[in-house]
């Protein structure tokens, strides 16, 4: 192995620590210098503390409640999954915890003015205009807003409970509070639109089918009426018995698909009219008492522990500095 560097003749590592001993002592031994370390850091953490601009946190919890869902007849089960409608699960909560981070619900904060105080009365602004958020056009300012915006809104979903936990933060305690307001209000809304979306495509592929079941029982309707007109006496043969009840089975069955038919298209109808909110608000958006951000106490401490250690930093590569040029001299 290669010996540590030296200088004449001293090991390296012996300079390093012997500089290091001395500079703890150099600083707590006087305590004079830690103290104002200690100070300074103290004074530079309220400076900072003091130059960032408060936050707001506004919280809310919500359940989506399951849509009444359309129940497809067994007999039709089949022909709706052909085009995508047999599945009746419905959003899961972490649906809705992605969705009110999604662009749509932000544009709907961003495009809302708020009141905010002025010096003799209030005003309306919106978003971009209290943030300052400039851009060369509109949709690089409104997708800077965006940004801006999500980083400021969190959700949370918890799959036990299925309750979706929001928090947004603002400058203003009224803002936030208002800020997450818009966002369930817009949430529900696109909600709303998602589901009769679903009952839209629903009530269409009924209308279809119903037209379909219709024509099927009138052709099994005129099939039995043409039978009975040709065949006006049947007690007397077997043969004709048993063409007459397989053809009244057969329209039969078919009535029987089309009053189901009729019937889910008339529930696929009313879904598609139904403008209900579907979350359930647990928790509406409160006023926060209390700043979230920024944590004053733990940036002074925290300055404070750094103006200590640059002191002791400073006396130590002085200590390292010092005993280098005497080992040269």
């Amino acid at each position: 192995m290669t010996a540590p560097p030296s200088v004449e003749g001293a090991p390296a590592h012996e300079l390093l620590l012997d500089a290091v001993a001395r500079g703890i002592a150099w600083v707590t031994g006087d305590g004079r210098r830690g103290l104002a370390g200690l100070m300074l850091g103290a004074m530079a953490g309220v400076v900072v503390a003091l130059t960032l601009p408060p936050r707001h946190r506004s919280t809310a919890s919500f359940v989506a409640q399951g849509a009444a869902t359309v129940s497809v007849p067994s007999a039709l089960q089949g022909l709706a999954a052909s085009v995508g409608l047999g599945s009746t699960r419905d959003f899961s909560p972490q649906f809705y915890a992605d969705l009110i981070g999604s662009r749509p619900v932000l544009l709907a904060a961003l495009q809302r003015r708020y009141t905010v105080p002025a010096r003799d009365s209030t005003r309306q602004v919106t978003y971009m205009e209290l943030e300052d958020i400039g851009g060369r056009t509109e949709a690089v300012q409104e997708d800077l807003a965006v940004r801006h915006l999500s980083r400021r809104v969190v959700a949370r979903a918890d799959v036990r409970t299925n309750i979706v936990t929001v928090a947004a933060t603002a400058r203003s305690p009224e803002l936030s509070r208002d800020i997450l307001h818009t966002l369930l209000k817009a949430l529900d809304s696109l909600n709303i639109g998602f589901r009769q979306q679903q009952s839209r495509e629903l009530r269409q592929f009924f209308e279809s089918r119903a037209q379909d079941a219709q024509r099927e029982l009138v052709e099994a309707e005129e099939a039995h009426r043409r039978f009975l007109e040709r065949n006006r006496g049947i007690e007397g043969s077997p043969l004709l018995q048993f063409e007459d009840m397989r053809l009244r089975r057969a329209a039969d069955l078919k009535q029987t698909v089309y009053v189901t038919v009729v019937r889910q298209y008339e529930e696929a109808r009313l879904q598609e009219s139904r403008n209900v909110p579907v979350l359930t608000v647990l928790s509406p958006p409160v006023l926060p008492t209390r700043k979230a951000w920024p944590p004053r106490r733990l940036i002074v401490v925290g300055f404070a522990l750094l103006g200590f250690a640059a002191a002791f930093a400073a006396s130590a590569t002085r200590e390292v500095v010092r005993r280098v040029r005497r080992y040269r001299a």
